[in-house]
């Protein structure tokens, strides 16, 4: 029996809205009652057919369920025009239907479920249905070999291929068609299994055909250049961009954690960015095209779930546009990033401070594949060294406590459990404590005078503790993160700690934490892609992850959007707030940069 979730759009705060006084309803998204959205990765609500799962989900940009809807195993969905209603086929049920949005039933089906046939009335392995402008439902029948045209009173109008002849020999015969993506000039191109990607016009002409670079080619699109996007349904996975010749000009075929199992769709959108479902890794992913990086997700690899954050085999996806002209204008206001000073060489993985009178203290790092004990003092502008460290030590954190800087663990080969304690007129360093066990690659932040350690990695294992620092080398355990997290972003903002991002034992995180000071974990925002290696710093009640290409700007309301592009790409820098701005340190550059929002 289906079952239907009512709308949770009214559930306002766990949206992205548009700040804008007086934006006006303009978006197919606000249409159906939800608001704008601020431009970002995602322009708008992901819709996913989540086939394991039984269901249909529409997502915002910050990755909150809004909408939801029952039914055995959607193997696509597709808005119509008007996003009024969604097309989508069950490719197993062996039937495909339209569903009103906000009545939230079925307004029309074609099929039998879990009955094959190729008879009036019947499919076998139904794919990609869509509901074209001129009123006819076309569906890609794979197993009956067919592409189908059927009008509202189920009658089929036409077809490319027939039952009983499963061959490439367009259009007189198609070898298990799987997408037939509509085109805006009536025609459609269609992917065939066996390796194949076919053009037809409006009235069913080849307009020509050609080999995919793999053979199991699944919904190739149309690009404006006249270039074609398809995915390849193998393991490992690829998206291609092919000419009509079938030359390759772009493909994404990564490897490690962002590799492809069996993706079975990807889309350019107008914004540039190539999404795609990562189907047997129960993720999708939004990839940008020139760097090939990553910029957003949803969905664990290789962890199949329902609980929020979770997909199981997502197989197909569409976008409800939400970014308004004024969303998209706020949106483009970035703040100010620029080189002020130069450190004597490239350094990252170090630790920073801020000091009284405008100066900053820098601590180790990593220069040259190797530690440094170098403490540096003095201005942005200005920084000199003036010291040494025990030892030479990377991925250690520092903290401002009654007018004294320590540095906390760290480590070269192996994590130490030092406190080295530093003056900051004379730079002058000795160890005063050891810490209950090693620590390297975390965090701290200064809470109503007091330190506080997060995370990090012992040697053995990534730790989750949140500790506070009570001189010496006594800790107590306050809180714990939900998972070992290691390079995260840490920071303190109105007596709260906020931990962005950061590496798990199965991967970077999107997710913010904050934690009190005396205990409780709770999530206030997602990032639009998992981000470890970044600096977290807090400006004008607002915080900004530096890492990457660009400054993220995360309000603890849970609302993030990009504050600025990096001059140079960044690893591992350090980030300081000083006099009003955000100095930032290194990053696998030899340069001082400062940001002002």
């Amino acid at each position: 029996m289906r079952s239907a979730l009512a709308f949770a759009a009214l559930a306002l705060a766990a949206l992205v809205t548009v700040t804008t006084a007086g934006a006006s309803p303009v978006t197919p998204a606000q249409r159906l009652g939800f608001p704008a959205v601020a431009n970002g990765p995602v322009p708008g609500y992901l819709m996913i057919a989540d086939r394991d799962n039984n269901r249909i989900i529409i997502l915002s940009p910050t990755k909150h369920i809004v909408w939801s809807y029952s039914l055995p195993e959607p193997d696509d969905a597709f808005f119509t025009s008007g996003y009024r209603t969604i097309t989508t086929n069950q490719e197993f049920n062996q039937t495909v239907e339209e569903i009103a949005v906000r009545a939230h039933r079925v307004v029309w089906s074609y099929g039998h479920a879990r009955v094959r046939g190729s008879g009036p009335g019947y499919l076998s392995g139904p794919d990609d249905t869509y509901l074209q402008r001129d009123g006819l439902f076309i569906i890609a029948d794979i197993e009956n070999c067919r592409v189908i045209w059927i009008d509202r009173a189920h009658k089929i109008v036409r077809s490319i291929g027939h039952p009983g002849s499963c061959v490439h020999d367009p259009p007189r015969s198609l070898s298990s068609p799987n997408g037939d993506t509509p085109l805006a000039d009536g025609g459609v191109l269609v992917t065939e299994i066996g390796g194949w990607i076919d053009r037809f016009d409006r009235n069913g002409r080849l307009v020509y055909t050609l080999r995919s670079p793999t053979a199991y080619p699944s919904d190739a699109q149309l690009l404006p250049n006249g270039n074609i996007l398809v995915a390849g349904f193998d393991t490992p996975g690829r998206v291609d961009e092919l000419t009509r010749t079938g030359k390759v000009v772009w493909a994404y075929a990564p490897t490690g954690y962002w590799s492809l199992d069996r993706p079975s769709l990807a889309v350019r959108w107008s914004n540039g960015l190539i999404a795609i479902t990562d189907d047997w890794h129960h993720r999708v992913v939004v990839v940008d095209p020139g760097t090939k990086k990553v910029v957003w997700s949803y969905g664990h690899l290789n962890q199949p779930g329902s609980a929020a954050g979770y997909l199981s085999k997502p197989d197909g996806f569409d976008l409800l546009p939400g970014v308004s002209v004024r969303a998209t204008r706020v949106a483009t206001r970035l703040g100010t990033v620029r080189k002020v000073g130069t450190l004597p060489s490239a350094l990252a993985k170090a630790s920073a401070v801020a000091l009284p009178g405008g100066k900053l203290m820098v601590l180790g790092g990593e220069t040259g594949g190797s530690s440094t004990d170098r403490i540096l003092i003095g201005t942005p502008a200005h920084l000199r060294a003036t010291g040494h460290l025990p030892a030479p030590t990377h991925d250690a954190a520092a903290a401002l406590v009654h007018g004294a800087v320590y540095l906390f663990g760290g480590g070269q080969a192996r994590s130490v459990n030092t406190v080295v304690r530093v003056d900051p007129a004379s730079g002058a360093a000795r160890t005063v404590g050891h810490l209950d066990e090693p620590l390297s690659d975390l965090g701290a932040a200064v809470v109503r005078g007091k330190a506080f350690l997060v995370g990090g990695y012992t040697s053995v294992k990534f730790a989750s503790a949140v500790l506070r620092w009570g001189g010496g080398g006594k800790t107590t355990t306050v809180a714990r993160l939900p998972a070992g997290t290691r390079y995260a972003g840490v920071t303190a903002l109105g007596g709260t700690i906020y931990v962005a991002g950061g590496l798990l034992t199965n991967g970077p995180s999107s997710t913010v934490w904050s934690v009190g000071p005396r205990g409780g974990v709770s999530q206030v925002a997602t990032l639009p892609a998992p981000e470890d290696h970044a600096a977290l710093a807090a400006l004008g009640g607002h915080l900004y992850l530096v890492g990457g290409s660009r400054i993220l700007r995360i309000d603890p309301n849970g609302a993030v959007s990009v504050a600025a592009k990096l001059p140079v790409a960044m690893t591992d820098p350090a980030a300081v707030t000083l006099g009003g701005r955000i100095v930032i340190i290194g990053g696998g550059t030899n340069g001082v940069y400062t940001f002002s929002p």
